[in-house]
């Protein structure tokens, strides 16, 4: 295992190869020589190589630090690793490429950080609600726009926090990125093109709703309110794995001394829903949700059709865990119960636990024939201990940042 020294030893050597790069040699060029050793592109290799010598020396110096994987690093740099300038031995790059070759086996041989977070953020909550600062900073409406224009920037601006298929990705880095001017180039590009098309698509029409993504919305959710530290995760298709769930979920609503944001991700063989449960200082619990839906949505907007308003949206604790539990019985009632308490898009447990079936054809109800098997029907329970509320203002601050610079 590969001590902090050793990190750190690296991370000078990182730097030191990076600044010693070699300017690019223009006369051989003029006579049709190779360019693939490009200074710019090789410092740009070195600063990625040093952000990750760093990430790996803060796990193992900072005592909060909860979860670390240093072998999934190693796949990182083996894709560094990978690029012609490297794969083509280039002399002007041996040095950087020792060094990364010497971090990979740093961190081939260091063993994951696994441990409860202790730190709590608890006290910092006092008199505030991590939905509330969400909802009110997204809510503000210089440009006097329709109130569902409103709610639809909001739900791009969510969305565009996170991926929803991989949770422990950020989507942004405010705190490596601090001085990059182009606000765009803390997002993935993938992720701009889809704020991108909403902005030109959507925001036309009063139908916030239309933009709504269940699964993103909770995904980016756990990026702006979550403490990053640490990601708990568990439950997949089937009792077992859901069983593993229920107890992750039951044992961070009981946890008087930390509040956290839980993220449940119900689905089948059809895509299901999410909704999540965000504990509050006061022992209470916020539902909160997204959902496809023309009208509107859960999270955004505060009265639409027959749902509920989101101020009241409030449970106990103790009402939360009864319905958690309701939803992991055996008994497709009592599961239809619990999520009738947790969430609101839909009335019936077999719209979150489909088989794949045309659900679109006139007419059609979904029934029981309609639920997927038992081994199919997945929960998965994804939380962060809640940031503190400066850290969540200052992550939607640059968000909306981000989104004011996508051009349509």
């Amino acid at each position: 295992m590969a001590t902090l020294r050793e990190f750190q030893a690296c991370l000078i050597e990182l730097r030191a190869s990076k600044d010693a790069l070699p300017p690019e040699t223009s006369k051989i060029l003029c006579f049709g020589g190779s360019k693939i050793y490009n200074r710019i592109a090789a410092r740009a290799l070195g600063q990625s190589l040093i952000d990750i010598c760093a990430d790996c020396a803060d796990a193992l110096e900072d005592p909060d630090t909860t979860l670390f994987n240093f072998k999934a690093k190693v796949t990182e740099i083996d894709a560094l690793l990978n690029i012609q300038m490297i794969t083509a031995n280039k002399a002007q790059v041996q040095r950087l490429k020792t060094a990364a070759i010497a971090l990979q086996n740093h961190c081939r041989t260091t063993g994951t950080i696994d441990k409860l977070d202790q730190l709590s953020t608890k006290a910092d909550w006092a008199g505030e609600r991590a939905i509330d600062i969400v909802v009110d900073e997204l809510s503000k409406n210089p440009e006097r726009l329709h109130s569902k224009k409103v709610a639809g920037r909001a739900q791009l601006i969510i969305n565009n926090a996170g991926d929803s298929a991989h949770v422990g990705d950020e989507g942004w880095n405010s705190s490596k990125r601090a001085n990059i001017e182009n606000p765009l180039e803390r997002v993935p590009e993938q992720s701009r093109d889809i704020v991108g098309m909403g902005k030109a698509t959507s925001l036309d029409r009063n139908e916030a709703g239309f933009l709504a993504v269940c699964h993103g919305t909770a995904a980016g959710m756990l990026n702006i309110v979550g403490r990053k530290h640490r990601t708990y995760q568990a439950g997949g298709k089937g009792p077992v794995l859901r069983e593993q769930a229920r107890v992750l979920a039951q044992q961070l609503l009981a946890d008087a001394n930390k509040l956290y944001l839980l993220h449940f991700k119900c689905t089948a063989q059809m895509d299901g829903h999410s909704f999540m449960l965000c504990m509050n200082h006061s022992g209470s619990v916020t539902r909160a949700e997204s959902w496809a839906n023309r009208t509107g949505n859960g999270l955004f907007l505060d009265l639409q059709a027959d749902k509920r308003r989101r101020n009241t949206a409030e449970l106990t604790n103790q009402a939360a865990r009864d319905a958690v539990e309701d939803i992991f019985s055996a008994d497709a009632d009592r599961r239809t119960r619990g999520y009738m308490v947790l969430a609101q898009a839909y009335d019936n447990s077999v719209l979150y636990e489909q088989k794949r079936h045309d659900e679109h054809a006139e007419d059609h109800e979904c029934d029981d024939d309609c639920r997927a098997d038992d081994a199919e029907i997945s929960i998965i329970v994804r939380a962060r201990q809640l940031t503190k509320p400066k850290t969540v203002r200052s992550r939607l601050e640059v968000l909306r940042g981000v989104y004011n610079a996508i051009s349509v």
